[in-house]
């Protein structure tokens, strides 16, 4: 076995508590566990104890390939440090505070596959990651406190992974604090989760576990602005391909039921430019599922055959 040991270090401007949390919760792991853009964390767990077992499974985000990384426990020691061992390899994490935030220091094993740069760049996106993924929430927890409005949707017992799901899928989105209930209440029992804030896209947000007393329809959605196909077809296929489904004009539904719109800039521009433009973007519109951006641009300038 290579016996060299390769360190990546990053400081991250937030309490220890924040850091601490978003490095040991497998919602948080499932937002920042990642080297490149085109790989994501599709599920986390952990029991974070000193011969406890973690694992988290990455994958191409077009699902060409994918692996387990897992491993236990050696050492933790709370706000500290984390020691684990993968296969024959193992790895230190070590917090320490400074006046600038958090230093995070990972120490590791190094593997013969792969040359000691590539390992160390790919270990080093990853805590950096980590590191925007945590100033970044840090921002947006700050705005969620300080909103005069929250939007509480109701979920069946759900609301956790519904709010993981919109932070890994939105931009300017993040899971806040979850509450877990002091008493046994008509949805659920005393110690379940009761309430979840998150924000999407920066809008603040409060799931309730509720349970299937009520149900989402389309007297709510969220709108989506986006700048181009590339975008819409990102959004929509995220909802869609996780267990949604499809409307029309623009709308689909996620899996639990709540309606999103996923708007090109391209047609709320068409509709606000009013007269013929609007009634011909308007019509194209209704034609379709998912909007389509050259069509709609088409039906702008009056080349109502391209529309469907």
């Amino acid at each position: 076995m290579n016996e060299q040991r390769i360190t990546v270090q990053t400081n991250v401007a937030a309490p220890i508590e924040k850091v601490w949390r978003a490095y040991t919760t497998p919602a948080d792991i499932m937002q920042w566990n990642a080297a490149s853009d085109d790989w994501h964390t599709t599920a986390a767990t952990l029991d974070l104890r000193e011969g406890g077992a973690f694992s988290s499974r990455m994958e191409a985000k077009d699902g060409s390939m994918g692996f387990d990384f897992a491993g236990i426990y050696t050492k933790v020691v709370q706000h500290q440090c984390i020691e684990y061992a993968f296969g024959d390899r193992s790895a230190q994490v070590e917090f320490t505070e400074n006046a600038q935030g958090i230093t995070v220091s990972v120490s590791f094993d190094a593997e013969t596959t792969h040359s000691i740069e590539q390992q160390r760049s790919g270990w080093q996106a990853i805590l950096d990651n980590f590191k925007h993924y945590v100033e970044r929430a840090t921002k947006l927890k700050a705005r969620f406190k300080a909103s005069k409005n929250t939007i509480c949707l109701w979920f069946n017992n759900d609301a956790e992974q519904a709010a993981a799901f919109y932070a890994q899928t939105f931009p300017d989105s993040v899971i806040g604090a979850v509450h877990r209930a002091p008493s046994d209440y008509p949805g659920g029992k005393q110690g379940q989760v009761l309430t979840v804030e998150f924000t999407v896209c920066g809008v603040a947000c409060i799931g309730l576990n509720g349970g299937d007393v009520f149900k989402h329809n389309e007297a709510f959605s969220f709108q989506i602005a986006t700048e181009d196909q590339a975008e819409t077809n990102h959004y929509w296929s995220a909802i869609v391909g996780n267990g949604g489904s499809e409307s029309a004009c623009g709308w689909c539904k996620d899996k639990w039921g709540l309606s999103w719109q996923i708007t090109p800039r391209a047609l709320t521009e068409a509709m606000a430019a009013g007269g013929d433009t609007a009634k011909r973007a308007f019509a194209a519109m209704m034609e379709m599922r998912k909007i389509d951006v050259a069509t709609i641009e088409a039906a702008v300038r009056g080349n109502t055959a391209a529309s469907r």
